[in-house]
């Protein structure tokens, strides 16, 4: 029951456009994970320019700290959550003894030495095509739990 980045954006279209729609997303994110130009969709039967649509969900958003980056109309049989191809993901460590600030719960703070070298030689070793069935959440719908890690 907490609020989400999904029914803020239905609240969002209903009041541009009057319809109860359902917003479709091409993934979840995690609790605490902040993502970046996250691709959804919706199905509305008024005709809006992408842009003034765009600029309309934004105005309805705020105060949210959430931004519609772009809008398009795409063709029929698009799926957000099947038509979207890639995810890339942005990990970010900061190595200091210093209190996170303006980072906080946006950066993993590790306060000792780190050997950056070393830990970009043994992550190579996970690139390539992978089964996450062990990852997955028992009530997973992605098609499947093969995925493949082109850049880490």
């Amino acid at each position: 029951n907490a609020p989400t980045v999904q029914g803020a954006l239905e609240t969002a279209v209903k009041a541009i456009c009057g319809e109860d729609v359902r917003v479709h997303g091409a993934g979840r994110t995690d609790a605490g994970v902040h993502a970046r130009g996250q691709v959804a969709h919706c199905d509305i039967a008024k005709h809006f320019p992408p842009g003034r649509f765009r600029d309309g969900l934004n105005a309805h958003l705020r105060p949210n700290p959430i931004g519609v980056l772009a809008a398009d109309i795409v063709p029929d049989d698009f799926e957000a959550r099947f038509s979207a191809i890639k995810r890339h993901y942005l990990y970010r460590i900061t190595n200091t003894r210093a209190n996170l600030a303006l980072d906080i719960s946006r950066v993993w703070r590790v306060p000792r030495a780190l050997d950056a070298d070393a830990m970009h030689k043994a992550a190579q070793r996970l690139l390539g095509k992978h089964d996450f069935t062990t990852f997955r959440d028992t009530e997973c719908q992605a098609k499947s739990p093969e995925k493949t890690l082109d850049q880490l």
